[in-house]
């Protein structure tokens, strides 16, 4: 069984920070793909897949926990269909 997660990460604005999200995500047990899109307006938008069921909190503190030591606040929105 898979399960698909689509959202947004705002405060995306280079390339580091691309690599930082892609590893977040690699990271997590089961993911299998990542979509991955960074828009003229600092966001990413993401969708991955997954063999595991992650929580929203497992996605959220992977990605946030990128930012630091950075100039950056990776945060998580879930408003994508």
């Amino acid at each position: 069984m898979t399960h698909q997660y689509a959202f947004c990460v705002e405060d995306v604005t280079c390339e580091k920070c691309d690599a930082r999200i892609k590893n977040a995500l690699v990271a997590l047990p089961g993911v299998q793909t990542i979509d991955y899109v960074r828009t003229p307006e600092n966001e990413a938008w993401v969708r991955c897949v997954s063999t595991e069921a992650l929580s929203s909190q497992q996605i959220e503190e992977s990605i946030t926990q990128q930012s630091a030591g950075t100039t950056h606040q990776y945060r998580v929105r879930w408003d994508r269909a």
